[in-house]
């Protein structure tokens, strides 16, 4: 027994248990390694996981690039805290990241390990294994090796496997003083960086005026587009697109003017962001009014085409999102709304304290949702600040949202926190208490007396993965958090079970890690092997009327619930918890199923376990049944392979032992698994089965 038990363990690895929680004080760490760790970035790993990298000053040295990947589930798949991106003996800050395509990523950042040169980039591919690809000693290759005051580092994936960089770059032998900084880009391939001489890069943009703030986004062809701002007043806008050889192909290969600004001002453009839909370029950026100190930094926006011909106006005019509004509006992010040539743009409204608010601009470039003058909508207004939005696009016209809030300590900013919402073109707002007319938020990370901010946001299926940087445990560590769209906090799913009882009952366990605002519980079911039977859920306990499903409100401590639910037929049921804030939100969890049998009968079968056991030639098998039935014996191995059924035929109401030859188990000694079903012989319904196969031992010698 004591052999096969060490075999039987062998043969089965340990089942790693969900990591991504569900409240928002918990979250899932990605770093919690001594000093300090800051400046996240991310991007998807291609399997709704996330690749994560950030500066770590562990070695109590120098800042390094630290990396880790969770998968779906949360869970890390490389070396705990993190692997180290380059080994060098100096600085490496400022990582920018994105995907190779194939479970990968690649990485850039600064690196001072040249004194002579000041700072330099280099670059890192990750492979999906977390092994590096570039320098056995993980050294790195160079991507601006003669680099001169590189800044503003832009990194994007061309969609077949490489990955285009671009960064503002001041080194002399391109550009006179004046006219520096200039745009140089590199490209990333599985064998290095490829443009440049010995790693050094290229000069993308060499114009008479300096260009700044490079932004890139692939166009869907193998190559990309690259959007920068003219740092000459009247500071403008400019944009081109560039192919996988690095040729320029729009303008006068200094690319064309998006926004010149109003001549004879010291109006300024600035802080471009992009998003490509389909062939389209969809731009947005701010502009100064100089005129007005009341009517600071505007949004503005237009779309160009893959031609480079604009969809909205021209360089002179683009469209006005916040038109002129009072105060400052300023880090914007802009989607296409799926309707035809639509956009969504996301930003912060600063009228007295910092809020996240959207604007829709309908296609044809003039109107407003909501309508003008009041087209501002509020994602969301609360005490404090909220500031720096990230967003994703969550399905057609709608994005997710998250940002950086002091609400929880208004009157001094101390403390941040993580929130986020979902909101379509209508515009909606899609989490809370429907119609969501709050502008709560959800809270992802909200701890008492604990710093969350640098919130990035990823892309995933139903929702999307936010990165932060949190001092929860004294210094600054990397966490995250997996959001639902629907705006659930996801439940580790080994704390919410159903089992079956006797009398056809189905008992539910779940526990909680922590609660906040929690009023109570709500049990719902639905059968779902009868497909005449409603797909509606079904309320059959809820905290308003069953004191035992009332939340706890506010805990930082487990809790354990439990319900015993009895339906009143025979068949698959699926259960669901949905939780209700104290303000009457709602938050569905995932399902779980479980087949329930026959209630009037189940008390009268019973099976009991084999003897002898250990066996060497047969063993025997006590089943008592209260009627007649249908009985199926099937004999597994411990992979679960059927290996043989011993029995299956009617048996009359009684006591019966059934049995098991050696003959059927072939040669071998080992661990072998029973299990019994029994059926009405008339309709084959199941009448019982065994809770759990048993296990049963063979020697042959």
């Amino acid at each position: 027994m004591i052999v096969c038990s060490v075999v039987f363990c062998g043969l089965f690895p340990l089942i790693a248990n969900a990591q991504w929680k569900s409240d928002s004080t918990t979250n899932t760490p990605v770093c919690i390694a001594t000093a300090s760790q800051q400046n996240p970035q991310a991007c998807t790993d291609g399997a709704n996981g996330v690749i994560i990298v950030w500066e770590d000053f562990r070695s109590g040295n120098n800042w390094d690039v630290y990396a880790q990947k969770l998968n779906y589930d949360g869970i890390p798949q490389w070396t705990a805290n993190g692997i180290n991106i380059c080994t060098s003996n100096a600085n490496q800050t400022a990582p920018v990241i994105c995907t190779d395509d194939n479970g990968g990523a690649y990485v850039v950042w600064k690196d001072s390990r040249t004194s002579a040169n000041g700072i330099d980039l280099y670059g890192q591919h990750i492979n999906s294994n977390g092994s590096l690809g570039y320098g056995a000693s993980g050294s790195g290759v160079g991507v601006a090796k003669d680099a001169a005051e590189p800044d503003n580092i832009s990194i994007c994936s061309d969609g077949f496997g490489n990955a285009f960089v671009a960064w503002a770059d001041s080194r002399s032998s391109i550009s006179p003083s004046s006219s520096r900084p200039d745009i140089w880009m590199n490209k990333l391939t599985y064998n290095g960086s490829v443009w440049g001489f010995g790693g050094s890069g290229t000069a993308v943009i060499t114009a008479s005026l300096r260009q700044l703030t490079p932004k890139l986004v692939d166009d869907g062809s193998g190559g990309c587009y690259l959007v920068w701002e003219s740092g000459t007043l009247p500071a403008s806008i400019w944009a081109t697109r560039v192919n996988s050889n690095g040729t320029v192909l729009w303008g006068n290969l200094n690319g064309i003017q998006i926004f010149s600004g109003q001549s004879g001002t010291s109006d300024a453009s600035r802080n471009p962001n992009i998003y490509r839909d389909g062939s389209q370029l969809c731009i947005s950026w701010e502009q100064l009014n100089s005129s007005s100190s009341t009517k600071a930094w505007n949004v503005l926006a237009n779309r160009v085409r893959s031609d480079a011909t604009f969809v909205w106006g021209n360089s002179t005019v683009g469209s006005e999102i916040s038109t002129d509004w009072l105060g400052d509006q300023i880090n914007s992010l802009i989607f296409p709304d799926d309707s035809d040539a639509g956009v969504l743009v996301v930003y912060e409204d600063y009228t007295g304290s910092h809020d996240v608010v959207m604007t829709r601009l309908l296609p044809n470039g003039n109107d407003f949702r909501p309508a003008y003058p009041n087209h501002i909508f509020s994602v969301c207004r609360q005490p404090g600040d909220q500031t720096f939005p990230k967003a994703v696009k969550t399905g057609t016209g709608e994005v997710l949202i998250v940002w950086n809030d002091t609400r929880s300590n208004a009157s001094t900013g101390t403390y941040s926190s993580i929130y986020a919402q979902r909101v379509d073109k209508t515009p909606k707002r899609l989490i809370g208490q429907q119609p969501a007319t709050t502008t709560l938020g959800l809270p992802v990370s909200n701890r008492v007396n604990s710093n969350a901010d640098q919130v990035v946001l990823i892309p995933r299926t139903n929702g999307g993965i936010a990165v932060w940087r949190d001092n929860r445990n004294g210094n600054t560590d990397i966490y995250a958090q997996l959001i639902f769209k629907d705006g659930s906090l996801p439940v580790e799913l080994d704390n919410f079970s159903l089992s079956a009882r006797g009398s056809g009952q189905v008992l539910l366990n779940w526990q909680t890690a922590s609660e906040k605002d929690n009023a109570g519980f709500e049990v719902e079911r639905r059968l779902i092997s009868d497909p005449n039977a409603s797909k509606a859920y079904e309320v059959v306990g809820s905290y308003l009327n069953n004191t035992s499903l009332l939340g706890a409100g506010f805990s930082n401590t487990s809790r354990n619930y439990s319900f015993i639910d009895q339906p009143a037929k025979a068949g698959v049921y699926e259960y669901r918890l949905a939780d209700y804030s104290l303000d009457g939100e709602r938050v569905n969890h995932a399902p779980k199923t479980i087949e329930v049998l026959s209630s009037s009968l189940s008390d009268g079968f019973s099976v009991g376990q084999n003897s002898p056991n250990p066996f060497k030639d047969k063993t025997i098998i006590p089943i008592n049944l209260p009627q007649s039935a249908s009985v199926e014996l099937v004999v597994s191995d411990v992979l679960g392979r059927v290996i043989a059924t011993p029995f299956n035929g009617i048996l009359e109401g009684g006591s019966h032992s059934l049995t098991i030859n050696s003959s059927m188990l072939g040669n071998s000694s080992g661990a072998y698994y029973y299990s019994i079903t029994i059926r009405d012989p008339q309709t084959n319904s199941i009448l019982w089965k065994m809770p759990k196969a048993e296990m049963m031992v063979r020697f042959v010698n």
